[in-house]
């Protein structure tokens, strides 16, 4: 089924953006949508509700904000990727059931989903499992081994401990219900995680469903100040960039070659350019770290000599693993080849026993350009400097070998990148917190001039007026506010669409403020994200319903930035709660 020429939209419907695996989900079909710039991009995320039999309100709350997902039928997408993972406990015949009538009209590719008969993506969960426990057996002898697992109603959870299981009994290791432990997939199950260690006080590994996971059993490990690594050997699944930031660092399976992503976005694009419909499996290795010690191989001493183009690359994918799942564009400083120049010339200055003082100095500013231009964020801190370590050694014992002995200038490279390596992740963490004390400052700026009427009338248009006239101040660089004529009452199940019209009350254009006018802010919504008035920066972007209790008044749209998965549904909330208040004046 082709797509017409010209500009086309893409829905990017998840679970839930404001989790490690959701946040690098979108990246990677990011990634993939930048190469083509007759593509738009909108991501259409819910809130997953585990709450329904525990707590009412917090159900309420979710049901509501869930009602975003009214948009992927009502809005004209030329496609769309699928990833809900246990949303609404969605097995394969509430997933058809939803998406029924889509597919005979569009193309759709599954990720990390059980549907059968239609385009899917999915790991391949076997390959990493196996050479973790393969390791753990062979390398380290255990056989005492355990898990947290997941929800039943997930896919990959159900795999995961089928695989787990079968590999521990082909290799004589019994793995009973005593040894495993389900969990709501979420950081929130150090319970779960102490009552599994409970039963198993000699557990000598531990496999994590997921990497959230294992950051509850990290705090239950503390707490009986067992170490990761040292005491029980402890993995996970999904090699997010969370696991690279754990402390000890987490060991994770991941994907082999590309990401769940960017393969979702080709079978998509394949199908909308009149391809056929086919399904992929990804492999996936082990991404060892201090969790669980593990090397995907030696630096040799023979392709050192050799100063083998090959073996540098495989050096830099190895630690560098993100840099090839990312689209880079042309402008942007090409790090593998950076890469390769520096460690060339280290390892050129091992082989002849000699290194320039003009080769020191270019591979000292080679160095700097390679750190300055980001290369930290396609690896963990942890991983990198392990690497960097195992090298240097290598080198030092290659050179103790020769006549001449250690180069001090190879030496003052190693530790020239190891400082650089440091300092950006200290350098990363500070402009993180300057960037939440803005935000947090720019938010109560926002909130006492919104709130401040004077002697106006607290009713709904001057709310909307004044979120309108000071809606630069929220901090946002790229956005459009979208307030429906009336407010929408939502209720849980309900299956009509939003009201057929929206207004596009004002945007924001690198940070300035546009109010477009009255005549042109009535459109239909669901054409809202090809609106000529949106900023060019949005062809990337997300809508966050603005609502507060039952009561739906709009949208944000806007791009599609880290900032904004952290704090855009904060934003919409409170915003949501300023209407709800004013409407309540209004009706009185």
């Amino acid at each position: 089924m082709k797509a017409s020429k010209g500009k086309r939209t893409i829905g990017l419907v998840l679970e839930n953006m404001y989790t490690d695996f959701g946040e690098e989900f979108i990246q990677n079909v990011q990634s993939g949508v930048r190469q083509h710039k007759d593509i738009d991009l909108v991501v259409i995320s819910g809130r997953y509700d585990g709450m329904q039999d525990k707590d009412p309100h917090h159900h309420s709350y979710f049901t509501n904000y869930n009602s975003v997902y009214l948009l992927e039928k009502q809005c004209k997408f030329d496609g769309l990727i699928i990833c809900l993972g246990s949303m609404e406990n969605a097995k394969a015949e509430k997933i058809l059931q939803r998406y029924g009538s889509q597919i005979e009209n569009k193309p759709i590719v599954f990720a990390a989903s059980d549907i059968v008969n239609f385009s899917s993506v999915n790991y391949n969960n076997e390959s990493g499992i196996k050479e973790a426990v393969d390791c753990l057996i062979n390398v380290h002898g255990f056989s005492k081994f355990c898990m947290l697992g997941g929800r039943p109603d997930s896919r990959d959870s159900v795999k995961r401990r089928e695989i787990y299981s079968k590999l521990l009994l082909e290799n004589g290791i019994s793995f009973t219900e005593e040894n495993y432990q389900a969990t709501d997939m979420s950081v929130n199950c150090r319970d779960e995680a102490k009552a599994l260690l409970d039963r198993n006080p000699e557990v000598q590994a531990i496999f994590c469903v997921n990497d959230s996971v294992a950051v509850a059993l990290y705090e239950e490990m503390e707490a009986r100040r067992l170490v990761p690594g040292k005491d029980i050997m402890v993995f996970a699944f999904d090699n997010t960039t969370m696991a690279g930031r754990m402390i000890p660092a987490l060991s994770s399976i991941g994907v082999a070659d590309i990401t769940l992503g960017r393969q979702a976005l080709n079978l998509l694009l394949e199908q909308m350019d009149g391809g056929e419909i086919r399904s992929v499996e990804i492999p996936t290795r082990l991404y060892g770290r201090e969790s669980f010690s593990y090397e995907m191989y030696e630096y040799t001493k023979l392709e050192m000599r050799n100063v083998d183009p090959a073996f540098i690359n495989r050096m830099f994918n190895d630690c560098f693993y993100r840099y090839r799942y990312e689209y880079i564009s042309r402008e942007s400083v090409n790090l593998q080849r950076l890469f390769a120049e520096f460690i060339g010339k280290i390892l050129l200055g091992v082989k002849e026993r000699y290194m320039s003082v003009e080769d020191f100095q270019e591979a000292q500013d080679l160095i700097e350009i390679f750190f300055s231009n980001g290369a930290m964020d396609y690896t963990d801190a942890g991983k990198l400097l392990q690497s960097i370590a195992r090298l240097q050694a290598s080198v030092n014992i290659e050179q103790s070998a020769n006549i001449g002995g250690a180069n001090q200038f190879i030496n003052r490279l190693f530790t020239l990148m190891r400082d650089k390596a440091i300092t950006a992740q200290a350098e990363r963490i500070i402009e993180g917190n300057e960037q939440r004390s803005a935000f947090q400052k720019s938010f109560t700026d926002f909130a006492i001039d919104v709130t401040d009427l004077g002697d106006e009338k607290a009713d709904l248009a001057t709310m909307e007026n004044r979120i309108i006239s000071h809606f630069n101040g929220l901090g946002l660089k790229n956005a459009a506010l979208f307030l429906f004529n009336e407010s929408v009452e939502y209720e849980e199940g309900k299956v009509e669409y939003f009201p057929e019209k929206i207004r596009l009350r004002c945007v924001l254009k690198e940070g300035e403020l546009f109010v477009i006018p009255v005549e042109r802010q009535e459109g239909m919504t669901e054409q809202m994200f090809r609106r000529a008035d949106l900023p060019s920066k949005c062809r990337e972007s997300v809508p966050i319903p603005i609502f507060y209790r039952n009561r739906i008044y709009g949208f944000i749209v806007t791009e599609l930035t880290h900032d904004i998965m952290d704090s855009g549904n904060f934003l919409a909330d409170q915003i949501g709660r300023f209407l709800y208040t004013a409407e309540q004046e209004s009706a009185t």
